[in-house]
């Protein structure tokens, strides 16, 4: 799936107010949406959206920014389309607190912190402030744009590291701080967030190096199997797709291969024919598995389910893309705040499963804090271990 280029927004010169402006943004970001999604009101009717956006332009002057912002993420959210999204993460008025989060079969973990608190790694969040996670959570949903769980677990640990978002919505109570579980005081703004290993000696599991290359392999011998990284649906000018096939066909030549597995865990999307370009023929006689994960989404979704219908056996967890789904993204810049829309221009739907929420594997695996802690990869251990 394509990503077609970024439109900028060009504002008007009689746009002389702050409120002007605002709606200025808000005109061209719902009437672009409005003409050109290819079926904008599957989950909310047109009326909902028009009252939703007549009220919005109404409250401008009486709304903060941060207000403003936000409820234009809602609205957008009313879609239920993963691919369409107000990023308020480009705009200088959000900041965040120096922490990173992830959901894993424990809960709500941090995964990061800041230098000031080495400790906090590895804690399972039970509330911010006096508010329980699960109802964070549940506050947060109406500003995510998701199709279900599992994108959703993907997107929000960025809206839930943000003190804007987070006061907006009733849980921050002193401006800039968080109380994680009674315990910890986290302040937002600039600083270094120290994640990755969390041994001494890092050994760095498969899928998560060379996090910025497109595509790689090696060839795990203890396994005879080789192990494919695909993240990016996009071709590398410096290693296109068919001189990368040339030197899998070469490395399957040069080694006892019992396994060939591909890992679309990361991979968020782009231009679905890359795949076909990238991966030889494997025969059937090798064991074929396609790891799949939260972040499946879009092209690497559909790179899944053609792995599937080629014969690997998907393993790992539901795909955080949805096989029917809107997708072609157009980009819009809003200049009143620096803020980044995008929307869809097309629907899709292709199969196996194409009405399921998810692309369901074949084997699901979870995804636990224990193993990545221990920096493990409990997907590519199943994936080895599978008959």
């Amino acid at each position: 799936m394509r990503w077609l280029p970024v439109l900028a927004a060009i504002p008007l010169l009689a746009q002389t107010t702050r409120d002007d402006r605002w709606r200025a943004d808000i005109d061209l970001l719902f009437s672009t949406v409005q003409s050109r999604h290819p079926n904008l009101y599957t989950q909310t009717p047109k009326p909902d959206w028009d009252r939703a956006i007549s009220a919005l332009r109404e409250n401008v002057p009486a709304a903060a920014d941060v207000e403003i912002a936000m409820e234009m993420a809602r609205i957008l959210a009313l879609a239920r389309d993963g691919h369409m999204s107000l990023n308020l993460r480009t705009s200088p008025l959000f900041t965040f607190y120096q922490l990173r989060l992830g959901w894993f079969e424990e809960g709500w973990v941090i995964t990061a912190a800041s230098g000031d608190f080495p400790g906090l790694a590895g804690t399972v969040i039970k509330k911010f402030d006096d508010t329980p996670i699960d109802q964070v959570i549940d506050k947060l949903r109406a500003y995510v744009s998701y199709e279900h769980e599992w994108w959703f677990r993907s997107q929000v640990a960025t809206y839930l590291v943000c003190p804007e978002i987070l006061r907006a919505i009733g849980v921050e109570k002193t401006r800039g701080w968080i109380t994680i579980n009674d315990e910890f005081q986290i302040p937002s703004g600039p600083g270094t967030v120290w994640g990755g290993p969390i041994n001494a000696q890092p050994k760095f599991p498969l899928w998560a190096r060379s996090s910025g290359i497109y595509y790689w392999f090696t060839y795990v011998p203890e396994s005879r199997a080789i192990y494919v990284k695909y993240s990016v649906c996009a071709e590398m000018p410096v290693l296109p797709a068919a001189k990368f096939r040339q030197e899998l066909e070469a490395a399957m030549a040069a080694n006892p291969v019992e396994g060939f597995i591909v890992d679309v865990r990361n991979n968020t999307g782009g231009d679905s024919g890359v795949l076909r370009r990238l991966l030889p023929d494997v025969p059937a006689s090798i064991k074929r598995i396609a790891i799949t994960g939260r972040q499946t989404f879009s092209s690497g979704l559909f790179g899944a389910q053609d792995l599937s219908a080629a014969g690997y056996a998907l393993l790992g967890e539901p795909t955080g893309g949805k096989p029917t789904h809107f997708g072609q993204v157009v980009g819009i810049t809003l200049a009143s705040a620096g803020l980044r829309a995008q929307y869809s221009t097309r629907s899709w739907i292709r199969g196996p499963q194409p009405d399921s929420e998810s692309l369901m594997p074949d084997v699901q695996v979870p995804w636990t804090w224990a193993a990545f802690a221990r920096e493990e990869d409990p997907f590519l251990e199943a994936a080895l271990l599978f008959q």
